[in-house]
């Protein structure tokens, strides 16, 4: 008998688990990592083969302010401390997830006070019995002990679970990306903000070259050696210096308070910054294992992946809602109408509720959940598999950005020195008589703007090698995750 009303509840379980299952069909792939092709690059004289960036890849410089912006802004820099509060926020709400694992109880002391109204049902209905007569009061005192637990046989709170878990390590990645981002934006700032005083000086230079250019035309034109056409060009040449050097300050007092701004600081405050060069004359380490460890070396690609994994575990779960839910929900405890008799053993009470759900028609409401993950899922697979492109693509830009600056600053430096040749030609000609002091002038007009040039390719040069770090992961590593709807 028993085994006949089995039966039907198996038959049923059977069609419920078919409607559970997502054919691999409707599930996107995760695609295979990029290639990144660096054989051309490691022939280049200024590449060698090494490893990866590390935590503190700003020590390359070695620089003490750069260092010191760095470990400010660690410790001091609010979008690195809200960052931070996200990846709590992530590790609590796992936490209170994981706690459907494990039963539930709580205990509950209830004491109810009533007055019965003598003209009310209760006395109106009971007045004339001697042995029993209806008390004005009652005082119920309730002490008890609740459990209640969700039997987990097919997995539900389990996938919530490591779904929570996912987005917590996700979160925790992003914090990495924060730092990433912070860290190559601080140290892209200190260089821009360097090479512009470096920049500031060549103008104070210039505009002291466009003065010395028009005292002395001014004096060849009183002295009737000239006519006043050049005498107004180079007082125009003064004021166009001038004017670039007041937009210069201006700029420089903008990186300045935007260092301030990214450790942390109010914008008055003086950090304490002094004008100083930045170099890195070494060979660029490159690592050769680019295509098939990039994925764990980038925070915002295991971010995404771990999205990934979190959206599997949700399809698990949305699965499991299709199977029977089993439930244990009991109390126990004390009842009395004084607090005297309260703790007497024959104040004892108690039920225990055993509880099955199986959903049987819900108007396609459980169905809908599941192709809604899994749509989830999709979304989140395609864009990880952009993101692995895209990470692809910003490894092989910074590549041929770093390049094509590499090979444009070594041919500024040889402007730069032909330039210095000329001028001390020139000045050796204007010694011995050979020219006047007027063309000493111009051709060292023509040197200082080519110096003007060389730090401008410095800091493209500078600039791409944190472009190149930061595209690398800026020193992250993580394991990674099997992905398995």
């Amino acid at each position: 008998m028993l085994r006949k009303k089995i039966q039907p509840l198996f038959i049923c379980f059977l069609l419920l688990g078919g409607c559970a299952r997502v054919p691999n069909s409707d599930l996107a792939k995760i695609a295979p990592p990029a290639t990144v092709e660096i054989e051309e690059v490691l022939s280049h004289e200024f590449i060698q083969e090494g490893g990866w960036p590390t935590d503190a890849w700003w020590e390359m410089f070695d620089d003490p302010q750069l260092s010191a912006l760095m470990a400010r802004a660690l410790e001091e820099s609010p979008t690195l401390k809200k960052a931070q509060a996200k990846v709590e926020e992530a590790n609590q709400e796992a936490k209170r997830v994981r706690s459907r694992l494990f039963p539930h109880m709580n205990g509950d002391y209830l004491e109810q006070w009533q007055y019965f109204s003598k003209n009310g049902f209760i006395r109106s209905f009971f007045p004339t019995l001697p042995t029993m007569p209806v008390p004005a009061t009652v005082n119920d005192i309730n002490l008890t002990l609740n459990f209640s637990y969700e039997f987990d046989f097919f997995g539900k709170n389990r996938n919530l679970f490591q779904a929570a878990l996912g987005m917590m390590r996700a979160q925790r990645a992003e914090s990495k990306q924060a730092i990433l981002i912070l860290t190559t934006l601080i140290a892209q700032t200190y260089i821009e903000l360097q090479m512009r005083l470096q920049l500031a000086r060549v103008l104070e230079d210039r505009l002291e070259q466009r003065k010395a250019l028009y005292e002395l035309t001014n004096a060849r034109q009183e002295n009737a050696l000239d006519p006043s056409i050049p005498v107004l060009e180079s007082e125009q040449n003064v004021y166009q210096v001038r004017q670039a050097l007041i937009t210069m300050q201006r700029e420089i007092a903008i990186d300045r308070h935007l260092l301030n701004f990214l450790v942390g600081a109010s914008p008055s405050e003086d950090l304490g910054l002094v004008a100083k060069g930045v170099f890195f004359e070494r060979q660029v380490p490159l690592p050769t294992d680019l295509s098939s460890d990039l994925l764990a070396r980038r925070p915002d690609l295991m971010a995404q992946i771990w999205r990934v994994e979190a959206a599997a575990k949700e399809i698990g779960a949305a699965k499991a809602d299709f199977y029977p839910r089993i439930n244990l929900v009991a109390f126990g405890g004390l009842e009395s109408i004084s607090f005297r008799n309260l703790f007497n053993f024959s104040s004892k009470q108690g039920a225990l509720d055993p509880a099955i759900h199986l959903p049987i028609f819900t108007g396609g409401k459980l169905r809908a959940n599941l192709r809604g993950k899994v749509a989830v899922f999709n979304e989140a697979v395609y864009r990880y598999n952009e993101l692995l492109l895209h990470s692809a693509q910003e490894v092989a830009d910074s590549l041929s950005t770093l390049t094509a600056s590499y090979h444009n600053l070594q041919e500024q430096i040889s402007h730069l020195q032909a330039s210095e040749r000329q001028l001390d030609l020139q000045f050796a000609r204007y010694e011995n008589g050979v020219s006047n002091f007027l063309h000493v002038l111009n051709t060292e007009e023509n040197f200082l703007i080519q110096r003007f040039a060389l730090i401008g390719y410095e800091r493209d040069y500078l600039l791409s090698l944190i472009q190149l770090v930061k595209s690398l992961g800026g020193g992250y590593v993580a394991s990674i995750p099997e992905v398995k709807p």
